[in-house]
């Protein structure tokens, strides 16, 4: 026995379907939104109503006219709904129990046991409506009531669930017989539907959806969906589906115009960020693309793209409208540990320099351990779209425990985005330095060819919920060291991942490691700052920094060729803004070119707060060694600080 479905573009949210001979003829078996997952919306406005005037009447008036009718009213009327029947899929029983009205916040209780069954018929509908949305057309629900002990009722709804309905044809016909219609899908198959799949709602809906899309996306961005049948045969349990659409004309990308009043970026520069080219078919996800390349620059406050009027029979020009951003910007920021102590941290960036996203950042450390001086340039889209040219320039003294170093440092690097995740660089440097240590005074005149690799898969640069990061960079050194000929080569790998738990979710579990390698005969051949260590904060908390690895007579740190570190966070997020984390870090440094693991690692654990910012969260962490070493160790660290500790 067939049912039609007859959806008019016009109101696309109709879904209407008539039974020709079952015990639902002649009635409106639910609209668009009772096919998908949710009861229909009318139902809670109806709802929603009648609480109000019950409301208003009050309760007597309501009790009064249930005693007309004969039914006892009672204020604790006591009910629970249970759902009973055979081979109910668990997610169909959960959108059953949602779609339940009875017992319901914000639903007025029923008064009298008479209410109560008419309520639990009234839901029978219902749910037989989130059963066809799940392909079940011959699925049925019968309610009941059983009393139980102290007078407690329960309501049950036994459902049949019935054979399942099939997508048997899926086809999509063009009104207006395109010129291109040749090359456009024409059945469902070619929008990925598989044979044997059920006829659910939220599928015909999605498959619609993606036919309009695949029009919008080639050529057809003036289409739309005139009717969608969907036909029923009862008997076979199958569904025919037929789209019926107007194409539109087929048209091409025409020339991308840009208005940018008052701005600086060069015209040629914003037409670079297109994703595509004038004379290809239009497609809406690659003008979408476009508009996220150019508020990925970082040049402009706004972005928009729209479509003119078409030209030359099938053009359609792209109007850009940009709103540049202020050019300059300043930054001011501090730090503290009670390892390293205070220091601030200052930045004057200049963006957009010659109108095609040039940056130039002069940037300074002032702090206990360190005072540096620092600029950075950088070219987008150098040569290739994919590609940044970068250059470098340092002038530095650090003061630690471990050695004290002047240097002073040139760097040029090509950098290549393979992939949304993927970059890689490669570049040259040269440096001048001095290290002091307590094997003496050491200087160093060395080239590097820094190479680095970076994947980068996880969901947020300061806050990381999910997905995984990866950093591998092998640097060969050629110079000299100490008035002698030198060179090695270090070689360092960091991976991080992510996973998170929870209804919201609200609990991550974060794992690091990183191992690393100095190719050297000597540590001496290795400039201080060049040299593996570990502690700290961003390495093995609860120890203070740089102080985990080989020591000098006086308990100082002097660097090792080689670094093994592990580190696990719990992270709970409790509210929007707090956050709180537990974590165990281990690890060492070691003076051979290869970790030994001779002796036990250094393993520090502590607890952290998280206050959540927009631009990431505010990090204070307590650390204990849990292994200390006597006379080196402090009892506890603390450090705070901007992001994760990684």
């Amino acid at each position: 026995m067939p049912f039609r479905d007859e959806a008019n573009c016009e109101a696309s949210s109709n879904w209407n379907v008539k039974d020709a001979g079952s015990r639902h003829a002649g009635k409106d078996e639910g609209t668009l939104e009772t096919m998908t997952r949710r009861a229909p919306h009318g139902v809670y406005l109806a709802i929603f109503a009648l609480a109000c005037l019950v409301a208003f009447i009050g309760p007597e008036r309501t009790r009064a006219d249930s005693a007309a009718m004969g039914e006892t009213t009672t204020r604790d009327l006591k009910f629970e709904t249970v759902i009973e029947g055979r081979k109910i899929p668990d997610y169909i029983r959960s959108l059953l129990e949602q779609t339940i009205t009875l017992g319901k916040d914000g639903v007025p209780p029923p008064l009298s046991v008479g209410q109560l069954r008419r309520r639990a018929i009234e839901d029978e509908d219902l749910l037989e409506k989130v059963l066809r949305s799940e392909a079940y057309y011959k699925g049925r629900i019968s309610s009941s009531l059983r009393e139980g002990a102290g007078g407690t009722f329960e309501v049950v709804y036994t459902v049949r669930m019935g054979p399942r309905t099939m997508i048997d044809s899926f086809d999509i016909v063009y009104e207006d017989k395109p010129e291109d219609m040749a090359t456009l899908p024409a059945t469902g198959a070619a929008l990925g539907l598989k044979k044997g799949l059920a006829a659910k709602a939220q599928r015909i809906i999605d498959l619609t959806d993606d036919a309009m899309r695949y029009l919008e996306n080639n050529g057809h961005p003036g289409t739309s969906l005139i009717k969608r049948d969907v036909i029923v045969d009862m008997a076979a349990d199958l569904a025919h589906v037929t789209l019926h659409i107007k194409a539109g004309p087929r048209l091409v990308f025409g020339p991308m115009l840009v208005q940018n009043p008052d701005g600086r970026t060069k015209d040629d520069y914003v037409r670079s960020f297109a994703t595509f080219k004038a004379g290809d078919a239009y497609s809406k996800a690659q003008s979408e693309e476009t508009v996220s390349a150019l508020r990925g620059a970082g040049l402009f406050d706004s972005v928009t793209m729209s479509s003119g009027d078409v030209t030359n029979g099938d053009e359609l020009p792209q109007n850009v409208t940009l709103k540049e951003s202020k050019p300059r910007s300043i930054r001011l920021g501090t730090r503290w540990a009670s390892d390293t102590g205070f220091g601030v941290t200052g930045s004057w960036e200049h963006r957009n320099l010659w109108g095609e996203g040039e940056d130039l950042l002069f940037g300074s450390i002032i702090s206990q351990t360190e005072q540096s001086l620092s600029a950075n340039f950088k070219k987008p889209r150098f040569r290739q779209d994919n590609q940044t040219l970068l250059a470098g320039f340092e002038i530095a003294r650090e003061k630690s425990d471990a050695y004290d170093e002047n240097r002073v440092k040139v760097s040029a690097a090509l950098s290549r985005q393979e992939t949304k995740k993927l970059a890689l660089s490669a570049g040259l440097s040269f440096e001048l330095t001095r290290t002091a240590d307590e094997r003496g005074n050491n200087h160093y005149q060395l080239f590097g060819l820094p190479l680095v690799a970076r994947y980068d898969g996880s969901n947020d640069l300061f806050d990381p919920t999910s997905g995984m990061r990866a950093s591998l960079a092998a640097t060969p050194y050629l110079g000299r060291s100490n008035e002698k000929a030198s060179a090695f080569g270090k070689l360092e790998g960091i991976a991080s991942g992510y996973w998170s738990f929870g209804e919201r979710p609200d609990v991550t579990l974060a794992l690091r490691g990183r191992l690393g390698s100095i190719l050297a005969r000597e540590t001496d051949e290795v400039p201080g700052s060049t040299r593996f260590y570990a502690g700290g904060g961003g390495s093995i908390r609860g120890y203070a920094y740089q102080s985990v690895g080989p020591l000098d007579s006086s308990n100082d740190p002097v660097g090792g060729r080689s670094v093994f570190e592990t580190n696990a966070e719990i992270r709970y997020r409790a509210t929007e803004t707090i956050g709180v984390v537990a974590f165990v870090d281990a690890g060492d440094s070691y003076s051979a070119s290869l970790p030994s693991f001779s002796s036990p690692l250094q393993v520090g654990a502590g607890l952290g707060l998280r206050y959540y910012t927009p631009i990431g969260p505010v990090r204070l962490d307590v650390g204990v060694p849990v292994n200390p070493r006597d006379g080196i160790d402090d009892a506890f660290q603390l450090y705070v600080s901007l992001g994760q500790s990684f």
